[in-house]
């Protein structure tokens, strides 16, 4: 029988491996091509989305084996430690030596961490799940009460409380089923009747009062409307406030620059100036998206914006101050559209800055001094003599 040797040299290894490296490559692009086509198609959510929701029960379900299994063990390892505990001297019977208990409760101890471990292993997966489940939907459900939420809305305040319910639920549940007879357990089950409406009443106010802010009247359309404009409002009324800064600036040192006047102060001026170059510095990020709209800001941009941040404090400043007013005008619209696309109404802008702004006390604020009056600080006054009658005069003295 013929003996065959594969001999493969350097050139014929390197020629194999960028085959291997072609074949895998053409294979991943029929892969990705295969998957968006699949994507697709109409049904390919609902069927993802219902593949996700039996993995998810199925968790679920080794969950709740997982946690029986858990209580089994503490339980057998309670029993170990109350049979190990020593006798009084007037109780006889059995009792399990320490050495023994501790062997015992060895195994069972690393049992019981197997099993955490385990459990949070599966509720990592199921959290995975949940969120790719609503990636897929786009929206978690509820329930009847309150309808569905958007994908990703963790943080949304209706939501955390449909899922703290969830939680006192199973919790009442385990409250009721814990009574010792049907009397206890029929009151038990009254009381938590009893709390569901007046839940759902704080649900319904805590939820109304997340899509209102102060200043704005009316509400938000939703949640994430309310949370756009809860970023927006304290950039407003910040950059409002350094636009009025700058013409206040530009009025405090109107003449200051000119020898002839009578206002001519160079120390009191390069003060001003370097207080406002260190107010247009942060002014120019903050009217990126009144008079861009966002997104990333080019060098450009930068230029133009600089362009319209007018400098009161330069000689030459006689336009400065209608400038900065025109510029607080078009913060002030593009504001106004912003808020109304969200749902709110603005009435007065004067509103919003007096409901968000720092007050104007905020360096004299105190309790006022209770100064003594000057009358409680004088010595008493000697009581006068009481008047005498002189018979010989007919006259009081």
């Amino acid at each position: 029988m013929a003996i065959k040797f594969n001999i493969e040299g350097p050139e014929g290894k390197r020629k194999r491996e960028l085959e291997d490296q072609e074949r895998e490559l053409r294979s991943r692009i029929l892969r990705a091509q295969e998957a968006k086509l699949t994507q697709d198609q109409p049904e390919y959510r609902a069927n993802m989305a219902a593949n996700i929701a039996e993995k998810t029960a199925e968790i679920e379900e080794k969950l709740n084996l997982n946690a029986m299994q858990k209580a089994g063990i503490s339980e057998r390892l309670g029993n170990i430690s109350s049979a190990s505990v020593p006798l009084s001297e007037s109780t006889a019977g059995p009792v399990m030596p320490q050495q023994a208990a501790m062997q015992a409760s060895q195994g069972l101890i690393q049992e019981e961490d197997m099993f955490r471990a385990q459990q949070t292993r599966m509720k990592a997966q199921l959290e995975a799940y949940r969120k790719e489940q609503e990636g897929l939907v786009g929206t978690v459900n509820l329930g009847e009460a309150y309808g569905t939420a958007p994908a990703g809305s963790e943080d949304s305040v209706l939501r955390r409380r449909v899922q703290k319910f969830a939680t006192i639920s199973k919790e009442a549940r385990d409250f009721v089923a814990g009574s010792t007879s049907a009397e206890e357990a029929q009151d038990r089950q009254a009381a938590v009747n009893a709390y569901k409406p007046l839940f759902d009443a704080e649900t319904r106010r805590q939820a109304q009062n997340a899509l209102k802010l102060p200043g704005l009247d009316g509400q938000a359309k939703d949640e994430d409307s309310a949370r756009n404009m809860r970023k927006r409002v304290p950039d407003f009324v910040s950059t409002v406030t350094a636009i009025d800064r700058l013409i206040e600036l530009g009025n405090l040192t109107d003449g200051m620059a000119s020898p002839i006047s009578g206002k001519f102060n160079p120390e009191k001026l390069a003060r001003y100036r370097a207080e406002a170059e260190q107010i247009r510095i942060p002014l120019v990020a903050a009217l990126r998206v009144p008079l861009l709209g966002g997104g990333q800001m080019t060098e450009q941009e930068r230029e133009f914006i600089q362009s319209a941040i007018a400098r009161p404090t330069d000689f030459f400043n006689f336009a400065s101050t209608d400038k900065l007013k025109t510029l607080k005008r078009v913060v002030g619209s593009e504001f106004t559209s912003a808020s109304r696309n969200f749902g709110y109404s603005v009435k007065s802008l004067q509103q919003v800055l007096d409901a968000n702004s720092v007050p104007a006390d905020i360096d004299t604020f105190g309790i006022p001094n209770r100064t003594i009056p000057p009358s409680a600080t004088q010595a008493p006054s000697k009581p006068k003599p009481a008047a005498t009658y002189n018979p010989a005069t007919g006259l009081l003295r």
